[in-house]
């Protein structure tokens, strides 16, 4: 293995971990979301709960709205700090995709050069053989 194919699979390994980091930052966001949205359901619940209650129940809806906007505050808080750490993520991805995509291309660029060094050879070996048979033929002497 050459140093390139090396190279190749260092960056490969490096962006599908970059890769894993994303996809996971994106599954807490989700979950995050989800919660947020899992709030904002009971806030609405608790209200038309309280609306329909008597006054003693009614009482404790305050102190729940309360706790629950605390809750959803910090959610979106949470979730905004996590939309820039995908953003990272994204450019840290995006990074790692090009320097992979780099190497990549220089390996394929060599080994196509083998390849044509190889063929240019093999004309080569091809030719002198067909000469020589030629020689060999019509009596031609060097």
């Amino acid at each position: 293995m050459s140093a390139i194919d090396s190279m190749v699979r260092v960056h490969g390994w490096a962006l599908d971990e970059k890769r894993r980091r994303l996809r996971d930052l994106q599954v807490f966001m989700d979950r995050l979301e989800a919660d947020l949205r899992e709030v904002d359901r009971n806030i609405e619940a608790e209200r038309q709960a309280a609306e329909t209650c008597d006054a003693r129940i009614a009482f404790t809806y305050p102190a729940f709205v309360s706790a629950a906007l605390d809750r959803r505050r910090a959610l979106v808080e949470n979730i905004a700090n996590l939309e820039r750490d995908v953003e990272q993520a994204r450019d840290q991805v995006a990074e790692a995709f090009n320097e992979f995509k780099t190497y990549e291309m220089a390996r394929d660029n060599q080994a196509r050069r083998k390849a044509a060094e190889r063929d240019r050879r093999d004309r080569l070996a091809q030719d002198e053989l067909g000469l020589s048979m030629y020689r060999r033929g019509s009596g031609y002497r060097t």
